[in-house]
């Protein structure tokens, strides 16, 4: 009789550790799910200096975004400016054309943070 209640234990003890083991694997895939809805709403924003941009000081940064920066002097392809969401530039006096593709990033990924810490 003492065998069978061990290997009765044993069995609960393993279906036990089963349903825990899936009730893990349950909420790791519905914290993957939310990850993966919450990189598809991600906004592409095309950073670039051209007609119809909206200037960085007034736009509203969403919290998911993708920033594209072109190369200096050319910018950003038609392409890339077509498949972006949203367009905007980084204000500058003079008649400069654009800056430097890591500073114009470093002052881009500034303005997100500011809007965004903690």
């Amino acid at each position: 009789m003492q065998e069978l209640h061990r290997f009765l234990s044993a069995e609960e003890t393993a279906r036990g550790l089963l349903a825990h083991r899936r009730l893990l694997l349950e909420s790791r895939y519905a914290e993957l799910q939310e990850n993966i809805d919450e990189a598809r709403s991600a906004r592409i924003i095309a950073m670039d200096i051209v007609p119809g941009a909206v200037p960085i000081e007034t736009y509203r940064f969403p919290k998911r975004c993708l920033m594209l920066f072109g190369a200096e002097g050319p910018g950003l392809s038609e392409k890339a400016l077509e498949l972006a969401d949203d367009v905007v530039f980084i204000s500058q006096f003079g008649s400069v054309r654009s800056i430097n593709a890591g500073a114009a990033a470093a002052v881009s990924m500034h303005a997100w943070i500011a809007q965004h810490a903690a």
